[in-house]
């Protein structure tokens, strides 16, 4: 097949129009979605995400290897032009669907199914106009506790809500050519949002290197002016001047935990760089896990302890995320303090009472009366302890609830399950590992996993399956007793 449409110069801006880039119309557009569904019909859908204001199609390419069942497949939702002259953005978006077809990408499509809407605001499209025709910002279009009010942005959000995707990026450029000026950026947005961040610093580096690489320079925000995120009394510190409108990128996030990335597109090679790395890498463990994914797992950490999403399959790991993060507020974790090495010991609710009954206990009486109350035998775990006397009080953690927290009941049970962790020493080897007060053996379902993550912990993950016939709130109390090598005498 060939990929290629029938440039558009756009001469706008300037009278020199070999410097400024080509774009298809809207019904070349159309025609090359079209050509490569029917091409590559195993691999391609085309589909109406949407109507703008104006009735056109907003249209959506997925990508995905339809031999292969969906059960163990990630989710990813890319979407350009929210703002209606940054077209590099699109452009990116179908040079990374060109390149979805090839068999450079075939593990891509056989491990994750991936949406692409290149043109989110087709009525912008040939005018140029920032805002759709309602004058709204369709990438600020957005609240944490309501719907978007146009219908572009409604689109990208019933999309986001039928995928619930664990990569989400928002895509945005500029109308210009190369030799203009603009910042290229990953992670973050320039003036919109200054909550419009990853929560994965780490994986967005990777991308700056690849584009970086290639020979496309990366801005990183902070980096750059040397200044804090945080806001200080004045603002004096903050890194540039943000607002604090929530775009389509904290959406995904606030509702899914789903990782959101916003991007700077200004030349498209450098977008379908940094987009094919994004897939990548989703490929791969991430630093602290064991498996395959985006780094969208861990639910609650509180030093050594991790909440974490449950599961085998892809699909029974979003289920699980999405569960636990819509109930994050009333997770309560009260750990052993002064570890020493050889002992780790944790207690987890979902009752948020229970942070007051659980502060500042004392550790073996605490376990006295938790077993009594929960009916089952510490014994054993609380006869390990005792080989520990510095360890001796628990401390409490709980996150606390906020005033846009929309109304929820609480989680009385996971429903998809659940997977805590203790996070032990470099190196260290479990010795014994208790689950509710019973020894457990390593299984996926309703074991232990360990491993040693790559950023050098060795992890402990506990896998409490889902629990059909519990009707009140689950409670767990999880130990390991472990070796360890002295830190100045690891190799």
């Amino acid at each position: 097949m060939n990929l290629n449409w029938t440039p558009r110069v756009w001469s706008q801006g300037s009278a020199d129009s070999g410097d400024l880039l080509s774009y298809p119309s809207l019904p070349e557009l159309e025609s090359f979605c079209r050509k490569l569904q029917s091409d590559f019909s195993g691999y391609v859908v085309l589909e109406e995400a949407g109507r703008s204001v104006r009735g056109q199609p907003i249209w959506m390419l997925t990508f995905t290897d339809q031999e292969v069942g969906d059960e163990d497949k990630q989710r990813v939702l890319m979407v350009g032009q929210e703002h209606g002259q940054e077209r590099s953005a699109s452009l990116a978006l179908l040079e990374l669907a060109r390149w979805l077809v090839t068999p450079a990408a075939d593990e891509i499509r056989r491990k994750q199914r991936i949406g692409l809407m290149p043109v989110a605001n087709p009525d912008s499209w040939e005018n140029l106009r920032f805002n759709n025709v309602n004058d709204v910002n369709l990438y600020a279009d957005f609240s944490l506790d309501g719907d978007p009010t146009q219908p572009e942005s409604q689109a990208v959000a019933e999309i986001l809500e039928l995928m619930q995707p664990e990569l989400f990026c928002s895509l945005h450029g500029t109308e210009f050519g190369w030799k203009y000026r603009m910042g290229e950026s990953n992670g973050f947005s320039w003036t919109t949002s200054q909550f419009d961040r990853t929560h994965s610093r780490l994986f967005i580096e990777e991308l700056n290197r690849a584009a970086e690489a290639a020979g496309f320079p990366q801005d990183r925000g902070e980096e750059e002016a040397e200044r804090i995120l945080p806001w200080l009394p004045g603002n004096i510190h903050h890194s540039y001047y943000s607002g604090q409108r929530v775009t389509s990128c904290v959406h995904a996030y606030h509702r899914f935990h789903t990782l959101a990335n916003t991007m700077e597109v200004h030349h498209p090679r450098s977008g379908l760089i940094r987009c094919r790395r994004m897939l990548e890498l989703g490929n791969q463990p991430w630093r602290n896990e064991a498996v395959a994914g985006y780094p969208v797992r861990t639910m609650f950490q509180q030093d050594e302890t991790f909440v974490a999403a449950y599961g085998q399959t892809a699909a029974e790991r979003r289920a699980s995320r999405v569960e636990l993060w819509a109930h994050t507020n009333q997770f309560v974790v009260a750990r052993g303090v002064n570890e020493p090495v050889g002992m780790a010991l944790t207690a987890f609710s979902l009752d948020p009472g229970d942070y007051d009954r659980w502060r500042a206990a004392e550790i073996d009486p605490f376990l006295q009366k938790y077993g009594h109350d929960q009916g089952i035998d510490v014994s054993e775990i609380r006869a390990a302890c005792r080989r520990y006397p510095r360890m001796q009080s628990l401390r409490c953690d709980q996150i606390k609830p906020v005033a846009s927290d929309r109304a929820r009941p609480l989680l009385r049970a996971a429903g998809h399950g659940l997977a805590l962790r203790l996070r032990l020493p470099r190196l260290a080897s479990p010795q014994r590992i208790w689950l509710d007060g019973r020894p457990i053996g390593p299984s996926p379902v309703d074991g232990y996993e360990s491993w040693n993550t790559q950023n050098g912990f060795t992890m402990v993950q506990f896998n409490i399956p889902p629990r059909a016939d519990s009707d009140g709130f689950q409670r767990h109390l999880i130990a390991v007793a472990y070796r360890a090598p002295r830190i100045d005498r690891a190799t």
